[in-house]
């Protein structure tokens, strides 16, 4: 049995937080312990326990955030996991000793011909471009250049072409006070 509530009022304003029970929103069935609301269908799913809800919920909010286009016609949806019919809310602080995510720059390597990138089962990604380039060039084969441009290992004329430029400028160049040899 789906409840419609208000989409269009901020959710501070919905009374989803409010520790006055009289206050408090419900929006899901009083006799089921855990539940997800999906709030642009306005859809309720029984959840079997707390940990199912929460992982569903970040798997619904990861795919909305991931299908929205900007749109002012996208919908809205948002997954919010429900006990007893009301918004869960986790009891005391989080834990002393949870980390905080800190967004770090990363490095992977790319052929400069094909634009390929080194992977396996995954892309690895590096501290630092020399790191990504000791991979590429000392695990997997790849070559580089003396400009410092990655070429795979693939075997096409383009890229036979690269790796033999990149032979050519690796020898001696020639001094210009050098007499050229007869």
């Amino acid at each position: 049995m789906a409840h419609s509530t208000p989409n269009a009022v901020p959710a501070a304003r919905r009374g989803l937080s409010t520790s006055n029970p009289a206050q408090r929103l419900r929006p899901g069935t009083p006799t089921r312990e855990w539940e997800l609301w999906l709030t642009g269908p306005n859809t309720l799913l029984t959840m079997p326990d707390l940990a199912t809800a929460l992982l569903a919920a970040v798997e619904h909010n990861a795919l909305t955030a991931d299908l929205d286009d900007d749109s002012p016609l996208h919908p809205v949806s948002y997954a919010l996991v429900l006990h007893y019919g009301y918004a869960w809310r986790r009891e005391g602080a989080a834990r002393s000793d949870a980390g905080i995510a800190v967004p770090a720059l990363c490095w992977t390597a790319r052929c400069s011909v094909c634009g390929d990138l080194v992977e396996d089962e995954f892309i690895p990604h590096y501290d630092s471009v020399e790191s990504a380039t000791a991979d590429a060039v000392g695990s997997r084969g790849w070559a580089e250049q003396p400009d410092s441009r990655l070429v795979c290992e693939r075997d096409d004329p383009e890229h036979e072409e690269a790796c033999a430029d990149a032979r050519t400028e690796d020898g001696p160049q020639p001094d210009e006070d050098q007499l050229a040899l007869l």
